[in-house]
């Protein structure tokens, strides 16, 4: 029992708790989540959302993976999620660009621009930083290589004080209870 207490919460007499230790607890993460993944209630199935939820359980009881494995990890699989999209969606891209892709891309861009201007004009209205804003941009439209950058970003910035844009804009969560309609 006291083995299996060290393999899965790291020894320093048993690989000195690090990458191999890592590397056991991700792959266990993956195997019983794909098992949880594949079972079956009323039929219904978690798919690939058994691992989050198995990789949730294993943080909760404490196994943690080493900080510099974790990093690498999560680059390294922004890196292969954005070249699989590239090469699921390359090949099609030029001929479907000749069949109406400027109209489809002008598109985009307008869709890109509206979801800007909602985010700036969110941060004049609510006073959150402008870090908050873009991981709400970013997370509003999933768009995962525009989080990466905001992640890594924000970990090394220091929180901003909020900004009083308004008279009647105060700091979260006093801004509920002591708003009031303006006489105006």
């Amino acid at each position: 029992m006291e083995l299996i207490e060290r393999l899965l919460f790291g020894s320093e007499s048993l690989w000195g708790g690090g990458v191999a230790h890592s590397v056991l607890i991700l792959a266990l993460v993956v195997a019983l989540g794909v098992m949880l993944g594949k079972l079956k209630v009323a039929g219904v199935s978690l798919g690939v959302t058994g691992i989050l939820f198995v990789g949730i359980g294993f943080s909760y009881f404490g196994m943690n993976v080493d900080e510099h494995l974790m990093h690498f990890l999560k680059e390294f699989g922004l890196i292969l999620f954005v070249y699989s999209i590239g090469l699921q969606v390359g090949p099609g891209f030029f001929s479907s660009f000749r069949k109406g892709g400027v109209t489809l891309n002008k598109l985009a861009v307008l869709v890109v621009a509206l979801g800007v201007a909602t985010t700036v004009a969110l941060y004049y209205i609510t006073g959150l930083s402008m870090t908050t804003m873009v991981g709400v941009m970013s997370g509003a439209v999933t768009n995962t290589p525009g989080l990466a950058p905001h992640s890594r970003l924000s970990a090394t910035c220091t929180p901003e004080p909020m900004p009083r844009t308004s008279p009647r804009v105060t700091p979260w969560p006093t801004r509920w209870a002591s708003w009031e309609p303006s006489s105006r």
